[in-house]
């Protein structure tokens, strides 16, 4: 109980952060002083967005990886709600350290070429259907 009022704070954070993303957005044609609120509005609205800054995409097999190895923890957790918690905030963090943060679209469509059984699984252990859920 203690690990989920832990985790339900950062949960709701990532949950606002994405949610107000729009990633069809047209990009600002010129650049904003730091601290203004155009700058702030293009920063927001980058969030799941293409990376930008030269950083590249992560690979399907990268991303397989890190869900093959966080398979143990998610199925420890018990619940599906922790299960998606823990899930919505780590592997946003993680994605967050490799530069470039994927939309759940995104994250289905290499999921599904690259690790089909480790995407069932996943989902399953979290109650989804999909990591646009995220």
């Amino acid at each position: 109980m203690r690990t989920i009022r832990t985790l339900a704070p950062a949960l709701c954070l990532v949950l606002a952060l994405t949610a107000c993303a729009d990633a069809d957005a047209p990009e600002p044609s010129g650049a904003a002083a730091p601290g203004t609120p155009a700058a702030a509005d293009a920063a927001s609205s980058a969030v799941g967005s293409a990376p930008a800054g030269g950083s590249t995409p992560v690979s399907a097999k990268e991303v397989c990886a890190y869900l093959d190895g966080q398979l143990p923890t998610l199925r420890g957790i018990g619940s599906e709600t922790g299960t998606m918690a823990n899930l919505t905030v780590n592997l946003y963090s993680w994605y967050e350290k490799q530069g470039a943060v994927p939309t759940g679209r995104q994250i289905d469509d290499q999921t599904r070429q690259e690790c089909p059984a480790t995407r069932t699984e996943v989902l399953e252990l979290a109650g989804m259907e999909s990591f646009e859920r995220l």
